[in-house]
Formats: C-alpha cells, structure tokens, sequence
C-alpha cells in the first residue's frame, strides 16, 4: 500500500503527472501514454497513480480541460481592453491570436487523432455537462462585446468559430506559406457577419 503523502508531495506528483501526460499525448498519444510509461517518468509507485486518478483518461481529462481553460481565460482577459471599443479588426485580430496558441498547444491534435472522444467515454455526464458550460461562457461573453449582433444565431458563429478553428489540422493541404493570410480572412468574415448580421 502506498505511503501517506503530504500535500506538497501530492501537489507536485499532480504537476509532474500532468506535465508527463502531455509530454506523452505529444509524442505517443492516449493509447501508447500508458500508467506504467506515467509513473516510471514520475517515479512513483502504480499504486501512487491511482490514489489521484482512477484512470490515465481523467488524467488526460484533467490536462486538456487545464489547457482549455487557461486558452479561454487568455482569450477572455484579451477581450477586457478592446470591450468597450470593439471593432471587427481588434477582434479578427484577437480570434486570430488565440488560434495561434491553439496551434502551438497539444488540444488540436489531441481532437484531431481520437484522442479526445477516447478519453471522453470514461467522463460522467456532470463532467462533461461542465464542460459545455464553459465553452457556452466564453460565447457568451464574446455576443455581449458586439453591438446589435442577432443572438438567436450565436450557435451558428460559434459553429462556424470551430470550422475555422478545423481548418488548422489541413494547414499543409492548405499550404502553409498562404494558410495565415487565409485563415485571418476567413475569421474576419465571420466576424464582419457577426457585426452586420443579416444587413446586405
């Protein structure tokens, strides 16, 4: 049976954990990032994996909706100075900045190969019930910056927010030396709908 920890010991079990987990998301993905590969990279007992996570899915869980928030949060304390004076440059520009730390980050690729809808199935309903609920948030407070925009349709930007988003996972058939020219356009569009609505 595993030691008591202290809680220091604990906080920095967790932070490894967690730093290993996406280290092994980068480089083997969810199915080859095994508890046995995690806990020989953190030097902790099996049995000492288990008294934090039940599973290397909620593990996987935990990082990606710690990555996830902390790119919501940033997206958010970015809209805090252009809120009162939006334009459908400043907030292009902001879409587009918060894509590009999307496309550095492990999140894309963790979605794109299966990862994600793996880990997924081992999540209770509340949990994942939580996590709609903070994707509708930042939506939310992104309608509230925009004057006069039709919020009947805010599911419809938000869906075509993601496509754009997509688009980064065929950055190479799209042809990198053109993609973020493209990609700024194309979020620019959507966002000049959004201030416009359905005005031609």
């Amino acid at each position: 049976m595993p030691k008591a920890l202290s809680e220091k010991e604990k906080s920095i079990i967790r932070t490894r954990l967690l730093v290993e987990a996406e280290q092994g998301l980068k480089i083997y993905g969810a199915k080859k990032t095994t508890v046995d590969l995690l806990v020989s990279r953190v030097n902790i007992p099996k049995g000492t994996f288990y008294l934090f996570y039940q599973s290397k899915e909620l593990l996987f869980y935990e990082l990606f909706r710690k990555k996830h928030d902390e790119i919501q949060d940033s997206f958010l304390k970015k809209m805090e100075p252009i809120r009162n004076n939006v334009s459908i440059s400043a907030l292009t520009n902001l879409i587009f900045t918060i894509y590009q730390e999307l496309d550095q980050s492990f999140l894309l690729k963790f979605v794109a190969s299966g990862d994600l809808e793996l880990v997924l199935r081992k999540l209770s309903f509340q949990e994942m019930e939580k996590h709609i609920e903070r994707d509708d948030l930042m939506m939310e407070e992104l309608i509230k910056m925009i004057p006069h925009i039709d919020k009947n349709k805010h599911k419809e930007y938000s869906g075509a927010l993601r496509i754009a988003l997509a688009s980064i996972l065929h950055k190479d058939e799209i042809g990198k030396d053109i993609f973020d020219g493209a990609l700024k356009l194309t979020i620019s569009g959507i966002v000049t709908k959004m201030f416009q609505g359905d005005e031609q």
